[in-house]
């Protein structure tokens, strides 16, 4: 019997622009995106939650945004240095205000009547073991039972990537077991050659962020989710659509 094969076609940064929420909703209308994340701070969220109101079976986690705590800002402007930032990272009062900041966007979710699929950041800044580790606190704290992961580090448009030693993987997966927090086991990224026929058996995560407009990447993500051969593709490799909520809801492990 040929190995399943999952698929989460998660949609980042909803809220951050007309644009972006015009396009996640029309990729989900098709029935391609299954999951997104929503910036609870950004300037279009408060029209994104209207939208998702109207649709009870829209999935939506958390996308929470720290960029300004670190200096970052877009496109791929970072106050400090990295070595300085790491620094930075392991002073008491930077994980004091962390933790205030990911729970100050928690509780704000949360207020809006809106249930979390998962929890993901803004430019994968999970990557840091120091916020790691705050962000799984959180999930564990609020029952929160599924986030994003990449054992292999994530890629930044724009700026430094965030790396993971294997040692540091391990940890994080050992961490997320513990707790009881599920992922996927492969992170796709379209800013890389892929191909949905090489995807391998399990649960994979392709992190999208299609907008009608705007940034020329973002569009390209959303020409390549409507694109008619890219779910025709899908059911020809017999591919499963599912997202956080059905990873976490099954009642047997997802392999």
């Amino acid at each position: 019997m040929t190995p399943s094969r999952f698929l989460i076609i998660n949609a980042d940064d909803l809220g951050i622009s007309p644009e972006a929420n015009r396009g996640i909703f029309m990729a989900y209308e098709k029935g391609v995106v299954t999951d997104s994340s929503l910036l609870i701070q950004g300037p279009y969220s408060r029209q994104a939650i209207e939208k998702i109101k109207k649709n009870p079976s829209f999935h939506v986690g958390i996308h929470i945004d720290l960029d300004p705590l670190l200096g970052w800002k877009s496109p791929g402007i970072e106050r400090f240095p990295r070595p300085k930032l790491l620094e930075m990272m392991n002073k008491p009062d930077f994980f004091k205000r962390v933790k205030k900041e990911i729970d100050k966007q928690v509780t704000a979710f949360l207020e809006r009547g809106l249930i979390p699929s998962h929890i993901d950041t803004h430019h994968h800044v999970h990557g840091f073991p120091q916020i790691f580790e705050l962000l799984v606190e959180a999930m564990d704290r609020l029952g929160i039972r599924a986030g994003r992961f990449s054992k292999k580090g994530y890629a930044l448009l724009g700026r430094e990537d965030i790396p993971v030693t294997s040692g540091q993987a391990q940890w994080m997966e050992d961490v997320l077991r513990k707790k009881g927090i599920l992922h996927p086991h492969h992170l796709i990224d379209p800013l890389f050659p892929f191909s949905l026929k090489e995807i391998p058996a399990g649960v994979s995560e392709l992190m999208v962020h299609p907008s009608m407009g705007g940034d020329q990447w973002r569009q390209k993500d959303f020409e390549m989710l409507i694109n008619p051969l890219f779910m025709s593709t899908v059911r020809e490799e017999g591919i499963q659509l599912i997202s956080f909520s059905e990873l976490v809801s099954s009642p047997s492990p997802l392999t």
